[in-house]
């Protein structure tokens, strides 16, 4: 491990992408290739069990068939919508969602992220809102 297909990627990687990316040293990555359910294999052929769930994007499964049409029927009526400029209806549908699963009840609002860094700033500026200091 990693096998000779995933070495070969990380030689051809290193030609190509910053070397402060992708980790290839000491040993160099496992190339994944597909995933379904909580299992990935590699290119060479190889199955793994993903307890990290995709750091999470796969949390529900990798591939699962209800979040995959979901997708696909989102993706043909909108790929993109600049959020924060061009907001689509989409992003209020899942804030108020959102904001009726709120423990504490009454009034909620919520931050949309995309990283863990993303959720300790939204903490930190809420607090500040909150106390004012």
């Amino acid at each position: 491990m990693p096998g000779p297909r995933s070495r070969a990627l990380a030689a051809r990687l290193a030609r190509v992408e910053s070397r402060n990316v992708t980790c290839l040293a000491p040993l160099p990555p496992i190339f994944w290739e597909r995933a379904a359910a909580s299992n990935v294999w590699d290119v060479d052929g190889n199955r793994f069990v993903d307890l990290g769930a995709g750091f999470g994007v796969a949390a529900a499964g990798h591939a699962h068939p209800r979040i995959a049409s979901a997708v696909a029927r989102q993706s043909a009526v909108l790929m993109h919508a600049m959020g924060d400029v061009h907001p689509a209806a989409v992003k209020v549908e899942l804030l108020e969602a959102l904001a009726r699963l709120f423990p504490g009840g009454g009034a909620a609002r919520a931050v949309l992220g995309s990283s863990g860094s993303d959720a300790v700033e939204a903490a930190l500026k809420t607090s500040l809102l909150a106390t004012g200091r």
